[in-house]
């Protein structure tokens, strides 16, 4: 840990490994350093003119629209339904001392194409909080140009 609290780098990465806090990590395959990935995803939000807090901000109001749904598919915004799929258990953030969240994951579609998007509780605060959008590859990984381009978000509404 760093006088902040923080975990050191290699201690994170070693948190977001496959088998440590998940059984498929957070870094996936991804050789880059973990501050590479977060300076490219920050170059993204940069690009859309947003921040990684608005686009949590946006993530978190659809997972409460779908948690509330209780399992049903509910529709977010145009086109967009969300479907909130609940498991058991909690995961703690890899950063620590953040809480822990719970395990279920929200299936986010666009019903014009299909696209869908999935991202979990942790997911949504991972990147709300610490501007990571998990590595490229790894199951909950979401690009952060698409799902601006997804959501429709607009700087004013960041």
């Amino acid at each position: 840990m760093d006088m902040d609290g923080m975990p050191d780098e290699d201690s994170l990465i070693e948190r977001m490994a496959p088998g440590v806090l998940s059984r498929d990590g957070f870094h996936c395959a991804d050789r880059r350093q973990l501050d590479a990935i977060l300076q490219a995803d920050a170059a993204a939000e940069r690009a859309s003119a947003l921040t990684h807090e608005a686009i949590g901000r946006r993530l978190e109001q659809i997972l409460q629209a779908a948690v509330a749904a209780l399992g049903r598919p509910v529709e977010v915004a145009g086109a967009l339904t969300a479907c909130y799929h609940e498991s058991m258990g909690r995961i703690p953030c890899p950063w620590g001392e953040c809480g822990l969240f719970a395990k279920g994951e929200v299936e986010l579609t666009d019903t014009r194409n299909n696209k869908t998007v999935r991202f979990t509780p942790l997911s949504v605060h991972m990147i709300y909080r610490h501007g990571f959008y998990q590595g490229p590859g790894s199951r909950y990984r979401i690009e952060p140009t698409e799902i601006v381009e997804l959501l429709d978000i607009k700087p004013d509404e960041g």
